[in-house]
């Protein structure tokens, strides 16, 4: 299973599985192609595949799943170019009041229509959204045009409620024999549809505000057969649902119509006779035969995972506990809570914190207990790491925000989600690729906001469509993504097994305990600008041997990472020094260590500082394009202060405390000590600071300056993530030296079962 992979044959796998899931089929089905706005393609492609991909990317270039993929490609091609496309049209008028109209941020209507543009529109250029299933509440509508502005209150709740528009609804029913077809819509104020059989026959369907009033005969279609169902509906209230079902014979209700019943177009539906059976059919087979694929996936990774033994029975065990605790800890920890006058003030994330700490420290006691250290072996490591965190916090936030999947988030006003949500409809929606929605905020196009964060935001909406769900998960990865970066840095630093464990144990219990958790799922940048700043601090760390391509991308994810967050510049930058590294003496042998080995390795370098003044240069240059200003951002941007002491020091004291509270917090205890250890590094080098990265501490100069003249102020814990890798490191790197001095953390013979 280590054997090496042909490059052809993974080619071949991974494009196969894209196109696959990607490709269009039209019909209404569980893998129907981009968008992936379906339940189920969305956690498919936004959860297992990834994880999959990590464990065991190399099943793809097997010849079976090869085979499989290609047989279900083909059958994928045939329902793209045959089947016709399911599901209804619809168009959403705003229909705002003059009242309404200076109270929402201006988005753009269809091209001499009423209507508006929405990111479904990018797919299908004569709709804002299909209807495929059920919507069942308001925000299932697609609604992510409405941003409120000042004047609506923070949770714009009360303009929520006052929102009016017309669903214009167009599209077909192909009804089976003996059902019958009725449109539940609480919400409608006025309004019915106007239903056209295949006869000529004529019907209006008059929508019913409750699902027992859908028994009735009067509000169904009167016979089978294929109907043209258009017209307009009028909606008010709070409560708003638009839910087409199915009547059998006997008066049961099904809301579930399958992928037969609901098509866009009569014409297509009508020329496609006979055949949408064999569609039908097909569209059944790909999705089974993508869910064999999954399970076969699954199968081969679990059994990859056992012969390279890092997955066993402890692991496990503790992996699956991980998941469940968070249930049965949630109600003591509240009664805890309770006693200190705490409760209801913090997101229940802290539950899977404290199980994950619980979990971690049960797991390091039962493996020295029964001295079985197999997954604390080095070739393990990583994985170990990976396979005892990532299941537990991947289903905690799935289960956490499947409510949203398909929904449009309520963002508030005047904070920097929803001011991203507003430059990803622009760069998407609007086609704004080079302005990305500045113009509205300073009227010159110039980058004020951070920049490269609204085109993820975009990218992920055009592709799963107006439901935050992959955003939000995209900073859990990115979480997971460091704590597996941080056991591999760890391990190149040469810290014992024990200490990389407890590493990733840590970083995982500060980010979900402390205030920081408050930042995972709220659209800010911050966890993304800091995986890139890790990826490319584990790339840079002692490449000055090696493929010269790890500078190439470190570069790359250099730049990806100041264009994320522009204060990073300087940390990026002085992140060059991990090429050197590792170094080992005194200070001044250090520094003269430095000094040679720039002169020796200055070509690499170089080339990593030139990609990121590269990266620099195109952004002032973008904005000279724009706007005039050959600069990284605009004129007296409004974050830049005056150099004041005082202001510095509250300025560092909230990124080493996490907290604009007196009373230091759990992430304290690591940033403090980490910072300063860090600094004194470069200084003074006792025995248990011989071997301390020097470039630590250099990148933690980088960290700190730019806040010499930019203010932080704003959410606590937000300026301490870019900061908490490299402080719990310097922590770790210390307790290390000491901890490998007691004999009772030295492994001894690896048990064998």
């Amino acid at each position: 299973m280590n054997t090496p992979v042909p490059f052809f044959k993974l080619v071949l796998g991974s494009g196969g599985l894209a196109l696959v899931l990607g490709l269009p089929s039209g019909i209404t089905a569980w893998f129907d192609g981009l968008p992936w706005a379906g339940e189920m393609e969305t956690v498919v492609l936004a959860i297992i595949i990834p994880f999959l991909l990590i464990l065991g990317w190399r099943f793809l270039a097997l010849r079976l799943p090869i085979l499989l993929l290609s047989a279900l490609l083909i059958l994928k091609i045939v329902l793209f170019l045959g089947s016709p496309a399911g599901g209804w049209l619809v168009k959403v008028h705003p229909n705002l009041t003059q009242e309404q109209s200076p109270l929402i941020v201006p988005f753009q209507r269809h091209k001499g229509e009423t209507w508006v543009n929405t990111y479904e529109t990018s797919w299908n250029e004569n709709a804002s959204g299909i209807l495929r299933q059920a919507w069942t509440e308001k925000l299932d509508f697609p609604l992510d045009w409405v941003l409120f502005q000042v004047g609506c209150g923070f949770s714009s709740v009360p303009c929520w409620n006052k929102l009016n528009p017309v669903i214009e609804i167009e599209g077909s029913v192909l009804l089976p024999e003996g059902k019958g077809f009725s449109l539940v819509a609480q919400g409608v104020q006025k309004g019915t549809l106007l239903a056209l059989h295949e006869s000529g026959e004529s019907f209006i369907l008059t929508p019913t505000k409750d699902i027992k009033d859908a028994l009735e005969k009067q509000n169904q279609l009167p016979r089978s057969g294929r109907w043209r169902v258009s017209g307009k509906l009028h909606y008010r209230g709070t409560k708003w649902s638009l839910i087409p079902v199915l009547v059998t014979a006997d008066g049961e209700i099904e809301a579930e119509l399958g992928r037969g019943v609901l098509w866009q177009s009569e014409e297509s539906l009508s020329s496609a006779g006979g055949q949408i059976g064999i569609y039908k059919y097909i569209s059944f087979i790909i999705d089974i035969g993508i869910i064999v694929f999954l399970v076969a996936w699954v199968a081969w990774v679990t059994r990859l995972m056992i012969c390279r033994q890092v997955l066993n029975l402890p692991l496990a065990i503790f992996s699956m506990s991980a998941i469940c605790m968070p249930i049965f800890i949630a109600p003591i920890i509240e009664y805890i809570l309770t006693i200190f006058g705490l409760s209801g003030h913090r997101s229940t994330f802290y539950y899977l914190g404290f199980s994950i700490f619980i979990l971690g420290m049960g797991f390091l006691l039962w493996v020295f207990w029964q001295k079985d250290y197999r997954n604390l072996q080095t070739e393990r490591m990583v994985l170990t790491v990976f396979l005892f965190f990532g299941p537990a916090i991947l289903f905690f936030f799935a289960d956490r925000w499947w409510p949203i999947l398909g929904q449009w988030t309520k963002w508030g006003w005047g904070d920097d989600w929803s001011t991203y949500q507003y430059f990803a409809r622009k760069i998407v929606v609007d086609g704004e690729w080079l302005l990305a929605g500045e113009v509205r905020i300073n009227g010159t196009g110039v980058f004020r906001m951070q920049p490269l964060y609204r085109y993820f935001v975009g990218f992920y909406h055009w592709l799963f469509g107006q439901s935050a769900f992959v955003q939000n998960m995209a900073d859990v990865w990115c979480v997971l993504g460091a704590t597996v970066l941080l056991a591999s840095w760890a391990l190149k630093l040469r810290l014992s097994a024990f200490i990389i464990f407890i590493t990733s144990t840590i970083y995982l219990a500060i980010i979900l305990i402390g205030t920081i958790r408050y930042h995972i799922g709220r659209g800010l940048i911050e966890h993304h600008a800091m995986i890139f700043m890790v990826l490319a601090g584990w790339l840079l760390y002692g490449s000055h041997e090696g493929n010269f391509l790890r500078i190439i991308a470190a570069g790359i994810c250099g730049v990806i990472g100041y264009w994320l967050r522009q204060d990073h510049l300087i940390v990026t930058v002085m992140l060059v020094f991990l090429i050197i590294e590792p170094t080992h003496g005194t200070t001044g042998e250090v520094w003269k260590a430095y000094w040679h080995q720039i002169w020796t390795h200055w070509r690499r370098g170089f080339s990593y500082v030139g990609i990121i003044v590269l990266g620099l240069f195109l952004m002032c240059f973008r904005n000279w394009w724009v706007g005039g200003i050959f600069a990284p951002t605009e004129k007296g941007h409004v974050m830049l202060r005056a150099f004041d002491l005082t202001e510095f020091y509250f300025r560092m004291k909230l990124m080493l405390t996490a907290t604009h509270s007196a009373t230091p917090n759990f992430a304290t205890m690591v940033l403090l000590p980490g910072t300063f250890i860090g600094f004194v590094a470069l200084i003074w080098r006792p025995n248990c600071l011989r071997s301390f990265p020097m470039a630590i501490g250099c990148a933690l100069i980088g960290v700190f300056l730019p806040y010499v003249f930019f203010s932080n102020a704003g959410y606590p814990g937000r300026y301490s993530i870019h900061l908490l890798p490299l402080a719990l490191l310097s922590t770790m790197i210390i307790l290390d030296y000491f901890l490998k001095r007691v004999s009772f953390f030295k492994f001894g013979p690896i048990k064998n079962k």
